[in-house]
């Protein structure tokens, strides 16, 4: 699935009203992004087109009567663009990359949007992202320091990321988010409560990364 399929227009005008509610009882600024997939893993057609080839070799070998050498080069050939086929379809692709690849690739792009979309700049720094991976089926929170001083040793962003992932997974994407935004800004309003003046530094609308 796309970024941009996940939520239509109105799911994604209703999620910003639901971050800008949230920030209004706290000095966080929150911004929730939401990407297709965080690599095009292309090896992974390399890695089935190259396993799939080497046994249609081994059974042209083994069970076929002796061939021509273009046949084999044919057959395999035929392979490695079936493997390239078939790595498209996203549940094989992810089957076929590596749990620590898919995990470092996720984190490289959630470090990314959170400079990119200015939750490093907020005047105390306390800008929080809530990063979503459709491809990978992760969803990562990453706060800028100024929260993290405020934060208990004890304290994480876990459940925030499992309302999110409820969400995702039982198809109601929007009250997911929805649910997640809210949980956390009911931890950013308890330690880090509003200043008499408390200005909307960073958009409130879903950033979309296609």
């Amino acid at each position: 699935m796309r970024a941009t399929e996940l939520l239509d227009e109105a799911a994604r005008e209703r999620l910003a009203r639901t971050v800008r509610e949230a920030e209004r009882g706290t000095g966080g600024e929150i911004v929730v992004a939401i990407a297709s997939a965080c690599d095009e893993y292309g090896s992974a057609g390399w890695r089935l087109g190259v396993a799939l080839a080497a046994l249609a070799f081994l059974a042209l070998g083994l069970f076929a009567p002796p061939l021509p050498w273009v046949a084999y080069l044919a057959a395999e050939a035929a392979m490695l663009a079936l493997g390239h086929a078939l790595a498209r379809v996203g549940a094989i692709r992810r089957e076929l990359v590596s749990h620590a690849l898919v995990e470092a690739r996720v984190a490289e792009r959630a470090r990314r949007a959170f400079a990119e979309h200015g939750l490093a700049r907020t005047r105390g720094r306390t800008g929080i992202l809530i990063f979503v991976a459709l491809f990978e089926r992760r969803v990562v929170v990453l706060a800028d320091e100024g929260i993290h001083r405020a934060l208990g040793p004890n304290e994480s962003w876990q459940e925030v990321v499992e309302r999110a992932v409820g969400g995702l997974r039982s198809g109601a994407a929007l009250v997911g988010l929805e649910n997640a935004v809210r949980r956390c800004g009911e931890i950013l309003a308890r330690h880090l409560p509003p200043a008499a003046v408390n200005p909307d530094e960073l958009p409130n609308a879903v950033v979309i990364e296609d």
